[in-house]
């Protein structure tokens, strides 16, 4: 039902125009029917009065400031004499039609407050809504901050076990900083089922970590070679300037088999590194002074272990062959004691053998 809402104002004169009509009404009763007519004219305008006032309260969907007014214009309609004015029937039909329109005035005053407060409380929940949805894109691009912060600098350390001077302690700082993003990582697990957009992120810097793994991984093997068997093999030219002075050749021996176990060790080493990482076929490796290519390191190693090989094996025969001369040294050595113990011997015989004709 469409109510009308245009406002229709009472002002004091008009109630005061209503009490003179009243007192009029009741001073003096119709007499003729020029009287009955007029009295029934005064009885609606009273009645136009209350129901313009009960207009206004209907419009504002004041029903029950508007219920009296129709009750009294009822009442003031109800007078025979209102049958005499030409307004009196236009005016129980206008009465008719407000009073019927109270209950839906009633009704539609209800709808409007009821809608109000579904507004309200849609407003409250929307307000709330997006005041969750700021503090959640918030804490999201906190968190994604922090996230990707922490996976820079592990890629910064990652980038550090491929410098020349790397060692074990670029390998720790890099797993420690891999270690640090899975946490932080972590803490952020709350928001993944709150956030697709941030579900999607924390999936993709898994794959990244993944990835990081995988380098870290090959940046500890690299390393491990540089400075395990390689290094050693760096220090063979060394032991070997030690072995060519060395006079015994025992310890030559020695020496010389060291230096061939380290470029057999770094060799194979190489060989089984560049199986596991073919990309290191070329790529120079993080060893300091010259670079150095893994393939190249395979096969100088495996070189220069041949060739130590050779001085081993001349030096195993020298020894075998010093050994045989050192054994007929001994057993010529024992037989010169023999000699010796015997004549001594002898000598110790011939003595007590000329002391005892003596006492004869």
């Amino acid at each position: 039902m469409a109510i009308d809402m245009t406002p229709v104002r009472t002002t004091s004169r008009t109630w005061l125009l209503l009490v003179l009509l009243a007192v009029a009404s009741s001073a003096c009763g119709p007499r003729t029917k020029q009287q009955r007519q007029s009295y029934g004219e005064k009885r609606t305008d009273e009645a136009t009065l209350l129901l313009n006032e009960a207009t206004t309260h209907l419009r504002e969907l004041n029903a029950d400031q508007a219920e009296p007014l129709l009750v009294k214009a009822q009442e003031v309609l109800a007078h025979p004499d209102v049958d005499l004015s030409p307004e009196g029937e236009m005016l129980r039909s206008e009465l008719a039609e407000l009073q019927a329109r109270v209950p839906r005035v009633r009704e539609e005053k209800v709808r409007r407050e009821k809608q109000a407060v579904t507004e309200r409380e849609r407003k409250e929940k929307q307000a709330v809504v997006e005041r969750e949805r700021k503090e959640l894109e918030a804490a999201v691009e906190k968190q994604r901050d922090a996230v990707m912060e922490a996976l820079f600098a592990a890629n910064e350390a990652l980038d550090a076990l491929e410098a020349k001077d790397a060692g074990s302690a670029q390998v720790t700082a890099a797993s420690d900083a891999l270690q640090r993003t899975r946490e932080r990582l972590k803490t952020g697990k709350e928001l993944e089922a709150k956030s697709e957009d941030y579900s999607a992120s924390a999936r993709s810097t898994e794959r990244k970590l993944e990835q990081a793994e995988a380098r870290l991984k090959q940046g500890r093997k690299v390393i491990d070679f540089v400075s395990g068997p390689l290094g050693g093999s760096q220090e063979a030219p060394e032991l070997e300037k030690k072995a060519r002075k060395e006079k015994d050749i025992a310890a030559r021996l020695s020496l010389y088999t060291e230096v061939r176990e380290r470029y057999l060790l770094c060799g194979s080493e190489a060989e089984k590194l560049l199986s596991e990482m073919p990309e290191l076929a070329r790529s120079p490796l993080p060893v300091k002074g010259r670079p150095m290519v893994l393939k190249a390191v395979a096969t100088g190693c495996k070189k220069k272990a041949g060739l130590t090989q050779r001085a081993v094996v001349k030096l195993e025969k020298a020894k075998v062959k010093w050994e045989k001369a050192q054994a007929k040294r001994e057993k010529a050595r024992e037989k010169m004691e023999k000699l010796k113990a015997a004549k001594q011997k002898a000598r110790e015989a011939a003595k007590q053998k000329a002391l005892a004709r003596k006492r004869q």
